[in-house]
Parts: structure tokens; sequence; C-alpha cells
């Protein structure tokens, strides 16, 4: 008699399905795509920080008349670093945060929206995607980023190319 009506309490708890209120899922969301921006500004910003004495370094290149070489770039970021000191190595890091974090995080957040709205149209929603609807939601990530930026990176090629008096 006491077993059957812990079967029917165990019926019950198991057709029970939680209550998930309308707002609690939509601020879940909007923590997701809030986390998904910032986590992109900051992996861009600690990867171009990174590699930014080499971007100098090339862009240097690509204004002056130099042949380049792995040599002349170790040369130039060696003789960059005696005259100027370290720091300088950075110098116009500044102006490329500006471009790079928003650029980042756009495409980051649409990357990880992207692959939701493909992952729920192909059937894998919560399962890793198949290789060509990932590389769709890359390319089209990229692009909505590269769309959204395109301002800040042609501002930028035109300050490294512009006499610093201008």
């Amino acid at each position: 008699m006491g077993s059957g009506v812990q079967e029917q309490r165990a019926s019950l708890q198991g057709e029970v399905l939680p209550n998930i209120h309308p707002k609690t899922k939509d601020l879940q969301q909007t923590r997701s795509i809030l986390n998904s921006i910032f986590s992109g500004a900051l992996a861009g910003a600690v990867a171009k920080t990174a590699v930014a004495p080499l971007d100098r370094t090339k862009i240097i290149f690509q204004v002056s008349s130099d042949r380049f070489s792995g040599k002349e770039a170790y040369r130039l970021i060696y003789r960059t670093y005696l005259k100027n000191g370290f720091f300088s190595l950075w110098r116009g890091n500044s102006a490329t945060m500006v471009r790079v974090i928003p650029y980042a995080a756009i495409q980051f957040c649409a990357h990880e929206q992207y692959t939701r709205m493909l992952g729920g149209y192909y059937g894998f929603q919560g399962k890793v995607l198949p290789p060509i609807p990932r590389f769709l939601a890359g390319a089209v990530a990229g692009f909505t980023a590269v769309m959204l930026t395109y301002p800040l990176d042609m501002v930028r090629a035109r300050m490294a190319v512009t006499p610093k008096e201008m």
C-alpha cells in the first residue's frame, strides 16, 4: 500500500517540468550575449597586445622602402628597443585597440548566435555542428564584424600612413 503512493509521487515528479519564467529565460540569454561580448573583447585585446610589436614592425616595413626579411625585422625591433625603450614596441597599440575590441566582441558574439541559430535549424541544438554549418557560422560572423567595424579599420589605416603632424 505504501509503495503505490511512492510510485504515484514518482510518476508525478517525472512528469512535472520546471516552469521557467519568460523573464528568467530572457535574463539568461542577455547574460549569455553579454558574456560573449566581454569574452570576445578581452580575447581580442590580449591577442592583439601580445603581437603588437610584430604588427608595428609589419606596418613600418609596409610604409618604408626597406626590403623585408626576418633578420631585418629582428634588427628593427632590437634597434627600437635600444633607442626608445621596451614600451615603445607597443606604440600605437591603443589606436589598434579602438578597432580590435569592438571587432572581436562582435565576431565572438555573432559566432555564438549564428551557431545557436544554425544548430536549431539543422537539429543539432546543444551538440557540435558539422563542418559546413560551422564554417558558415564563422564566415557570417566575420562578415558581420567587418561590416560593423569597417570605419574603424579605415581610420586606423589612414593614421598608420599619415605623418604625425597631420
